[in-house]
């Protein structure tokens, strides 16, 4: 048997990062934060408690991750050709996919919404808030309400992003009556016009 290339060793830490915030992910889920130990994490995982302080240092850092991840995850269909020019076409498929995501894995953002409530939380939402706005895909989807001639773009920017930050909280605490198939709709036909 060879040795491992660079590559090997480089997929095989990735795998093992996963397979520790997707275990974590799951018992923080299931028993709550305060409820859950790197041990009960190492265990669950099959793998060494001091395997995961390789990764990460404390389990607050394990929890940014995890949070940082799945924002990350959100933007993941935004502009999919990559080209820095948000089409219209790529508007309407950012807008179903973040539905689509959020139906699929309602539990999931019903945690996350949980976790984002807790105290150590709030500097690192609004670090990544700061971030975003910062971000590229802030200014790409001003510019995409600058061309589709929206009277205040930036201001028509913030209002997107907290209309889908309400759709997402809404939805998550009242999926059986959250309208959100037809609000979609209704969001396509304000932001996907020719």
């Amino acid at each position: 048997m060879s040795p491992r290339t660079k590559e090997q060793y480089a997929k095989i830490r990735e795998d093992r990062r996963e397979l520790i915030l997707n275990t974590a992910l799951e018992l923080f889920a299931r028993q709550g934060i305060s409820h859950t130990t790197i041990d009960q994490i190492a265990k669950k995982a099959g793998i060494s408690k001091g395997l995961i302080y390789n990764y990460f240092t404390s389990k607050e850092i394990l929890l940014e991750e995890i949070i940082k991840n799945s924002f990350d995850h959100l933007y993941d269909f935004f502009d999919a050709n990559h080209d820095d020019i948000l089409t219209t076409e790529e508007m309407k498929y950012f807008i179903d996919q973040q539905i689509r995501m959020l139906k699929q894995n309602i539990d999931f953002w019903k945690f996350l919404y949980m976790l984002l409530v807790q105290p150590f939380a709030e500097k690192l939402v609004n670090q990544m808030q700061s971030e975003l706005m910062a971000s590229g895909m802030w200014k790409k989807v001003a510019a995409y309400f600058r061309n589709h001639d929206f009277e205040d773009p930036e201001l028509e920017t913030w209002f997107f992003h907290a209309m889908l930050d309400g759709i997402y909280m809404n939805y998550v605490f009242n999926p059986d009556n959250f309208p959100i198939d037809r609000l979609k709709e209704l969001i396509i036909q304000r932001y996907c016009k020719p």
